[in-house]
């Protein structure tokens, strides 16, 4: 093996960009909450697109290198260390053997990633190497080990500058299909007014603190996606993330844009968030 979890830190794991090919029988879709920090580290390293990374969520997480590597480490902003001394993020890394890294403290967002030159060589399902528990364990554990394949030669060229503005716009929804269902008030509540994210965050959901009254009620199971804001029969809205189920029963009323989700995914809890309806469907409300 060529990598060793000493300790796993909070809800680690390795992602890609999901396996889509899976939800006709059921299965989530998974993949990085925040695909655009996700891609970039790829990018610097020249790596495939969907090349699989290390996933984690806010601290603790340390790794041992046993093979000599090219790392890109990306986050809003992250206190990590390599071999004791501190490093940055979105730079390319020589990695040694026996290196040792440390994610101290994510000081801003809640997900990290972690790339590796070409990869992880890891089993696949539904042509993904996504983690999710119906197929393998969720999260990692201390002594877990990975595969990478050894590269001490060259990697990347010109490292660009990340826009961290991408995470400053609100965050762009389209009508979901009972959209029309709600009052004109309601309607005019959702896109005109702030609200805030409860601490109820994890990567199947993330939940408004929220709650407007209404009288709508359940629907027949229906697809659901990434993205989809479910309203439930008590007022509260859910916004389902990457590890979501693919039916539901209660109302679909927006659906968040891809670059949406991945800003969502690195607000925390008691944010701000502020709608902004798609001008594709957005007749004044």
């Amino acid at each position: 093996m060529s990598l060793k979890i000493l300790q796993p830190g909070l809800f680690s794991s390795l992602q890609d960009d999901g396996r889509y090919t899976g939800m006709s029988h059921g299965v989530p879709v998974s993949g990085a909450m925040d695909l655009n920090v996700y891609h970039f580290v790829n990018r610097i390293l020249d790596n495939l697109p969907n090349a699989s990374c290390i996933e984690f969520f806010h601290q603790g997480l340390e790794i041992q290198f046993l093979k000599p590597t090219f790392i890109c480490v990306g986050g809003l902003e992250i206190n990590l260390q390599l071999n004791g001394e501190p490093i940055s993020t979105f730079q390319i890394i020589n990695i040694k053997p026996d290196d040792i890294l440390k994610i101290r403290e994510m000081k801003k967002g809640n997900w990290g990633y972690i790339a590796i030159k070409n990869g992880f060589d890891s089993s696949e399902f539904f042509k993904s190497q996504s983690f999710y528990e119906a197929f393998t364990k969720k999260r990692f554990q201390s002594g877990d080990e990975y595969n990478y394949e050894e590269y001490d030669g060259t990697s990347g060229g010109n490292v660009p500058d990340f826009d961290f503005n991408y995470y400053k716009s609100d965050l762009q929804v389209f009508k979901g299909p009972e959209f029309s269902k709600l009052s004109l008030t309601l309607q005019y509540q959702l896109i005109n007014a702030d609200f805030s994210l409860s601490a109820n965050l994890n990567r199947m959901a993330y939940q408004i603190q929220e709650t407007l009254e209404n009288e709508l009620k359940e629907i027949i199971t229906g697809p659901v996606l990434p993205g989809t804001i479910q309203y439930t029969p008590a007022g509260k809205m859910i916004v389902l993330m990457r590890d979501a189920q693919v039916t539901g029963g209660y109302p679909r009323i927006l659906q968040l844009s891809e670059k949406a989700i991945n800003q969502l995914s690195q607000f925390r809890a008691k944010s701000k968030v502020h709608f902004k309806l798609s001008e594709i469907n957005s007749e004044k409300i």
